[in-house]
């Protein structure tokens, strides 16, 4: 029996990501699953691209890419553990294949190893002479985990009422204000520097940065009161930075090995602190950029 094993490290707010050997698992917010292909611990990653694992209501599929210096109507082989089970035509332009998991293909897959389809990495130096590989090692078993879905959450996002934006300029703090928040610089740098953004009409967020050190440092800036760093929920475990446009400080947490290429939040301000508002799991990142939103709440 597979075992599966959730991969604990940045603790996401969404369904986490499970392994399956060589295939892995995620969930998006509305509980919708996909397994992307991984590259065997012996693998070479430019032979192995990111296929995908889906199921369309009864239906099973999954998704090749075609290197867009296929030309259009070229023949393409099929074949697991070197045996040929189907023969596509390449469409051309870079788009994929889908391939439904029915007859003698599915109980192929569900069997074997490894795939290989002649002729779909074109003839670049590097892409395995015109083969691409998918491994097919928990490819059951990350199709039961699609077919099962995630648990329900506990309970649905909060809804988050964000103040109006307000037109009057945020505050700007004097130098010795700046330098009772950080500090003085050390001998021989520059003047602190600082940015403001108005969240609303109460309220300055403001980014410090030191000359020398280069470190930014984020307070929360009432218009009347003193200033505080500002408050995550949840806590923020990397430095971000404030998106004016969107209303957003967005976040770039670190990739974990093994199960992402990082993660992205979406802060919104609710005129005390800031709340999630999106999460996205950067699933992969090898040919291609694969995001999944894994929790989304709805802002007013």
């Amino acid at each position: 029996m597979l075992a599966f094993l959730a991969i604990q490290a940045v603790a996401l707010v969404g369904t986490p990501p499970e392994r399956s050997g060589d295939w892995l698992v995620v969930c998006d917010h509305r509980r919708r699953c996909t397994a992307l292909s991984q590259v065997p611990a012996d693998g070479d990653p430019g032979s192995y691209p990111l296929a995908m694992l889906r199921r369309d209501g009864g239906v099973a599929a999954l998704d090749v890419p075609i290197a867009a210096a296929v030309a259009p109507g070229t023949r393409l082989k099929v074949a697991v553990d070197g045996r040929v089970v189907a023969e596509l035509v390449a469409p051309g332009g870079g788009a994929g294949l889908s391939l439904p998991l029915a007859g003698k293909l599915a109980t192929a897959v569900r069997r074997g190893r490894g795939m290989t389809i002649a002729g779909a990495a074109g003839q670049g130096k590097g892409q395995g002479q015109g083969q691409d590989r998918i491994s097919l090692r928990g490819l059951v078993g990350a199709l039961g985990a699609i077919e099962r879905g995630p648990a329900p959450p506990a309970a649905s996002p909060a809804v988050i009422a964000q103040p109006p934006a307000a037109t009057r300029p945020p505050l700007a703090p004097s130098r010795k204000r700046l330098e009772k928040l950080v500090g003085k610089p050390a001998k021989g740098c520059g003047p602190l520097s600082a940015r403001g953004y108005r969240l609303d009409a109460a309220h300055t967020l403001l980014e410090v940065t030191g000359p020398c050190a280069g470190t930014t440092a984020t307070f929360v800036l009432p218009d009347k009161g003193d200033a505080q760093p500002p408050v995550f929920e949840p806590a923020v475990p990397a430095p971000g930075a404030w998106d004016p446009v969107p209303r957003r400080y967005r976040v770039l947490l670190p990739a974990t090995p093994d199960r992402d290429c990082g993660v992205r939040r979406a802060y919104a301000w609710d005129g005390a602190r800031f709340r999630l508002a999106e999460e996205r799991l950067i699933a992969e990142c090898r040919r291609a950029t694969y995001e999944v939103v894994t929790h989304n709440a709805e802002v007013r």
